[in-house]
């Protein structure tokens, strides 16, 4: 028996859904009306360094405290725009909601566009990012296996006495077992270290992200690293900044509609540290 089938019905596939422990599921993210005028940004840091302790009960030279005070650093950051196209024929393009779509998807990609900004400074290199020159590079370099690396990360962060985030990637973050494994922060649900509560972001943005100008990786590495904590300013929303008529290319008479939206990452500076990981299996490094 035949049957006669009619046009396609035209179907939204499934909403595209943001990383559950992406960079911006991780640090403090505000948004900021500012970032409409393109204001950028300088961190004002708190005192540098780690308390000293002092014997009140000592005399002469060693009444005397000592002021080791460190040099201040004003870091300066300024934003960047991530924007995600979206482009069709100008018959479908004005069909209702089909720009919607472009911000949907941005919605759920953004963090990855952030944390690669983040990683590489592409789009401001005058940015302090993470992989320049200012970051420490553990170990001497030499790839360690990822507990041994998530390791190296939490006693740079200690070293600071204060708190901090390892940032790495998914493939770095699947093969961490940590003594004790991962916890959840029940009040913000951040994923975090068990032993010491210490945020992680596992990050797409982060894939292939290495120091010395961006070196090639070896196979089977990845680098992750350790700074203190993140702020992440954003325009409120993500805009579609032309009409349709303005979108339009009339020498083939196709539209693209570009979601944009604003954002000014900051962090002191202070620690920014950086492993070598060995996902091959290595056990012993």
């Amino acid at each position: 028996m035949s049957q006669t089938l009619g046009p396609p019905l035209s179907l939204d596939g499934p909403l595209p859904v943001a990383p559950l422990r992406s960079l911006l599921n991780t640090v403090t993210v505000i948004d900021s009306p500012d970032l409409r005028f393109g204001v950028g940004g300088v961190v004002w840091p708190y005192p540098p360094g780690l308390p000293l302790a002092w014997d009140p009960c000592s005399t002469g030279t060693f009444r005397t405290k000592t002021d080791d005070r460190g040099s201040w650093d004003l870091p300066q950051f300024q934003p960047f725009t991530v924007y995600l196209p979206i482009g069709c024929s100008s018959i479908t393009a004005a069909a209702p909601g089909f720009a919607d779509r472009a911000a949907l998807a941005l919605a759920a990609t953004e963090s990855y566009a952030v944390a690669r900004e983040l990683a590489r400074g592409e789009a401001n290199p005058l940015n302090p990012f993470l992989d320049d020159a200012n970051l420490t590079i553990l170990n001497a370099g030499v790839a360690v296996n990822p507990d041994r690396g998530l390791g190296l990360l939490e006693d740079a962060i200690g070293e600071t006495g204060r708190g901090g985030i390892i940032l790495a990637s998914p493939a770095v973050g699947a093969a961490l077992n940590g003594t004790g494994g991962y916890g959840v922060d029940t009040k913000s649900g951040a994923l975090q270290t068990t032993a010491n509560g210490t945020p992680v972001a596992l990050d797409g943005g982060f894939i292939g992200s290495s120091p010395s100008l961006h070196a090639v990786l070896g196979a089977g590495e990845a680098w992750a690293f350790a700074t203190g904590p993140i702020q992440v300013r954003r325009s409120p929303q993500i805009e579609i900044l032309s009409t349709l008529k303005e979108s339009t290319d009339r020498s083939d008479n196709t539209v693209t509609f570009r979601a944009e939206r604003d954002y000014l990452v900051t962090w002191d500076t202070s620690l920014q540290a950086g492993v070598l990981i060995d996902l091959t299996g290595c056990v012993l490094c």
